[in-house]
């Protein structure tokens, strides 16, 4: 059986390389490999492959394979992917995104908790700057607050309750297991929670129910010491209240790793704006991403089939 391999990307990361397929070929050896690097070459290919592993697909080229069982993506965003509407192929996204932006949200904190911002800019000035020992805290003790308690927000908690956090989660759907967070509430409760926490931590998906969440009326409930995180995506916050807010001394902090638009435009206020830091949609970007992934993809290899004849 055939997989099919168009992982070309413009960051070397996203990018298959021929280790990793080696390796990947090591792994599964009842499949054959094939990489390509363009789009011709793939879509030829896809004459008698039984799985495709991409980072976009489009439903026209589900009647090129008529051996397709799957069609798999390392990409979290469900548009990545148009579903094959005959329901014969699975479609499958990355799920590991979270064990990388976890401690990207840690770099994060311990960035402003340790007050290495305020290092680096008395640095600039050649300036030794002890006052900043006063101001510095662990992170032992404070409660971080997740929106979005989904897989990647899970991986979040995890890893701050091994830093003594206390972690609390909200999610829109009330129905889940709260654990590795310390309690986990609807969104009805949002309100209710932000004045009681040090850390807002954003990583929600980008649908329309979340435009804006994060607004003049929510960012005035938190406390004046607090710091705010943004993972997921640029909608969800109203970029000028949070300027509005950092300029005011209403905000400590803020981290955002997304925006509104992408990429974030040359004359954005964000660039230069007080007690802000930024990222270029980063977070969830490490060299072992796609080693993550075919690790996460393994079992949905290994299950496929020969196809008989009429299936």
């Amino acid at each position: 059986m055939k997989v099919v391999v168009w992982l070309e990307h413009e960051i070397q990361a996203f990018r298959a390389q021929p280790a990793q397929l080696e390796r990947l070929q090591a792994r599964h050896p009842r499949q054959q490999f094939r990489a390509v690097h363009d789009e011709a070459a793939f879509l030829r290919e896809l004459a008698d492959a039984s799985a495709a592993l991409v980072w976009r697909f489009s439903a026209a080229w589900y009647g090129l394979g008529p051996q397709l069982q799957l069609v798999a993506t390392p990409a979290a965003g469900r548009e990545r992917l148009e579903p094959d509407v005959r329901g014969q192929v699975r479609g499958a996204h990355g799920r590991f995104h979270g064990k990388i932006m976890a401690e990207s949200l840690l770099a994060m904190m311990l960035f402003f908790s340790r007050r290495v911002d305020v290092s680096l800019e008395a640095r600039r000035g050649r300036r030794y700057d002890r006052d900043l020992y006063s101001t510095t805290r662990r992170l032992a003790g404070q409660t971080a607050l997740i929106v979005g308690y989904g897989p990647l927000g899970r991986e979040c908690a995890r890893l701050l309750k091994a830093f003594g956090m206390r972690v609390v989660g909200v999610k829109r759907d009330d129905n889940v297991e709260a654990a590795p967070a310390d309690a986990v509430f609807p969104s009805a409760r949002l309100l209710a929670l932000l004045p009681e926490i040090d850390h807002l931590i954003l990583t929600l998906p980008g649908d329309t129910g979340t435009d804006r969440l994060i607004g003049e009326r929510e960012l005035g409930l938190l406390p004046p010491t607090a710091c705010l995180y943004n993972l997921g995506r640029g909608n969800a916050v109203d970029e000028a209240a949070l300027l509005r807010a950092l300029d005011a001394g209403r905000l400590a902090r803020a981290f955002l790793d997304v925006f509104e638009h992408e990429p974030l435009p040359p004359e954005s206020p964000l660039w230069t704006a007080p007690h802000l830091a930024l990222l270029p949609h980063a977070s969830a970007i490490s060299a072992e991403y796609l080693d993550l992934w075919f690790d996460e993809l393994a079992p949905e290899l290994d299950g496929l089939r020969p196809l008989q004849l009429g299936q």
